[in-house]
């Protein structure tokens, strides 16, 4: 039995054992949660690289073994591999077992295994824990994969889509979630950038970081495929949000779909702004931290904001960085205002004039939120 690396790397021959499930079992259209609990018995550096929202990472190997297993098997062949499989896994099979059985234990839903290719990995696991109403994924988390992304297009194709714009710091994130209140049943708000862990600008990054491509993607194709909306609501993202890029599918949608523009005046967006980029992250760091993260950031736009306003915006952070003024909205507004006009208001300006989308609403958060609670009673009044 071949054995590498990427594949199963457990040599060992595999019973049927129990059912097999489809994806599709695991992911039901419009279920609103999986309807399976997902065991998922891949090693930690397969998980990291595409995750199954929801899935709890149990491995049968961990990294070390996994990459010993696989090189003995190209260096020796597949007897030296099982005999190293063996030897490796034997000391640590009772507690991944009961591991195994106290997340069986511990959830009412069933419980499914899943590994990379639903092959040996999740095939011994079931053997291993000897439960016959515990089945395992078909195909693995590489089907699964294929069936969210395959449904992600497909209902990105049939969902009508709303598109929240508005210039930078407008409060795009917190009008979508809010919305999520008032719209009607069968609207979905879609927060990439909360998926992302990214707030999408060059400011925008989260301590914890970002997730991989994959397990990004695989998130958001759960999240439409569980809801199964008939209209989504999204931000007006750009193709990258940090260092994830938004599927074609979605990306080409939100350019020729209908935009909300949000309107907040200046002092506003500039508070916000301070908020979310100086005084939080202060909070979780040390002031020292986030102005040299703010220096950074503004010296990667130095090509975009030219010499001369790169200069003031430095000079003003600069100036704003003192015990007495840090946290002081007023201290910082010479260069988050300068930053906004110089910069990002003409970024969005040039993006909305090129693309000339409908507009099905212009105004404030308030006046949007009404708007959209009289489009969900006129909805009820049709029905």
């Amino acid at each position: 039995m071949a054995v590498s690396v990427t594949s199963d790397p457990i040599p060992a021959s595999v019973s049927p054992g129990p059912a097999r499930i489809a994806p599709a079992d695991v992911f039901p259209l419009g279920g609103k949660e999986p309807a399976f609990q997902l065991l998922d018995v891949r090693a930690p550096v397969e998980v990291h690289r595409s995750g199954i929202p929801g899935a709890v990472s149990l491995p049968i190997l961990n990294d070390e073994e996994r990459h010993a297993i696989g090189q003995c098997y190209h260096a020796h062949g597949n007897a030296a591999a099982v005999a190293l499989g063996v030897e490796l896994t034997t000391p640590y099979r009772e507690a991944r077992v009961a591991a195994w059985r106290e997340a069986v234990a511990a959830c009412e839903r069933p419980t499914a295994f899943a590994c990379w290719r639903g092959g040996q990995r999740s095939g011994i696991a079931t053997e291993w824990l000897g439960d016959p109403n515990v089945s395992r994924v078909q195909g693995g988390t590489k089907a699964l994969r294929q069936y969210l992304m395959a449904g992600l297009e497909s209902q990105f194709e049939q969902t009508e889509t709303l598109v929240i714009s508005g210039l930078t710091g407008c409060g795009k994130t917190d009008f979508l979630h809010r919305l999520q209140e008032v719209v009607e049943p069968g609207v979905l708000a879609l927060d990439l950038e909360g998926l992302a862990n990214h707030r999408g600008s060059a400011f925008g990054g989260f301590p914890a970081g970002q997730p991989a491509q994959q397990t990004f993607e695989n998130k958001l194709a759960a999240t439409v495929h569980l809801e199964a909306p008939r209209m989504i609501l999204v931000e007006d993202e750009a193709r990258f949000v940090g260092h994830v890029e938004v599927p074609t599918t979605i990306f080409n949608r939100v350019q020729g779909s209908p935009i909300i523009i949000l309107e907040t005046p200046q002092e506003e967006r500039v508070a916000r702004i301070v908020r979310e980029y100086v005084f939080e992250p202060t909070e979780r760091s040390s002031r020292e931290a986030v102005r040299q993260d703010l220096e950074k950031n503004l010296n990667k736009l130095a090509k975009r904001l030219g010499g001369t306003h790169l200069k003031e915006c430095l000079k003003a952070l600069a100036l704003a960085d003192r015990e007495d003024e840090w946290f002081s909205i007023d201290a910082h507004v010479p260069w988050v205002d300068g930053l906004l006009r110089h910069y990002y208001d003409k970024l969005y300006k040039r993006a909305v004039t090129r693309m000339n989308r409908p507009i099905a609403f212009q105004g404030s958060a308030e006046d949007g939120i009404a708007w959209f609670a009289e489009r969900r009673l006129a909805t009820t009044q049709d029905t």
